[in-house]
């Protein structure tokens, strides 16, 4: 059996066709994944930690939360947080690039082998120079940073800075 391989190009014309049906997918390594829809611990803390990322960081870089950024030719996937370079306007006409990206979060419950086995060393891969997957199964935040993307483990209460911001510190678990 051969499986078909999406580009970025094909995934966006079978998405506005129709053809990957309804809900929400991503494309990974060209492979359309439909995320599951979130539950309601997802919910609190990607919100939580976008009005935490608002209010620290919000002068110094734009928050996105929830949209797609294309990493390589036949991968998009959806972060649940972005911080990227300001200012906002940047993003008026089109969408952020890895190279404007400070930060990638993601939070992870049902998806955290998968975000840990596919979307980090996408990320890597792209040159994101950070990764924080929000570990809601350990409560832990694991970091992940170039040049060696290994994880660095956090636990509850933890100040932490994102590499961007030097020692301005988030305690992580809202």
């Amino acid at each position: 059996m051969v499986k078909h391989r999406f580009t970025v190009e094909d995934y966006h014309k079978a998405y506005a066709a129709g053809a990957l049906g309804q809900g929400r997918v991503e494309l990974l390594n060209g492979e359309v994944y439909h995320m599951s829809p979130m539950g309601y611990r997802h919910r609190y803390f990607v919100t939580a930690l976008t009005e935490m990322l608002v209010k620290t960081f919000s002068e110094r870089a734009v928050v996105m939360p929830q949209c797609s950024l294309i990493v390589a030719p036949d991968s998009e996937p959806e972060p649940d947080l972005m911080l990227l370079k300001p200012p906002l306007s940047t993003y008026k006409d089109r969408d952020p690039n890895p190279q404007d990206v400070l930060l990638v979060i993601e939070v992870s419950d049902t998806t955290l082998a998968q975000d840990r086995s596919l979307k980090v060393p996408l990320y890597a891969q792209a040159g994101i120079p950070e990764v924080w997957l929000v570990n809601l199964l350990e409560e832990k935040l694991e970091v992940y940073r170039a040049p060696d993307y290994q994880p660095i483990y956090f636990d509850k209460g933890t100040l932490v800075a994102p590499l961007a911001f030097g020692e301005d510190g988030l305690e992580w678990w809202v």
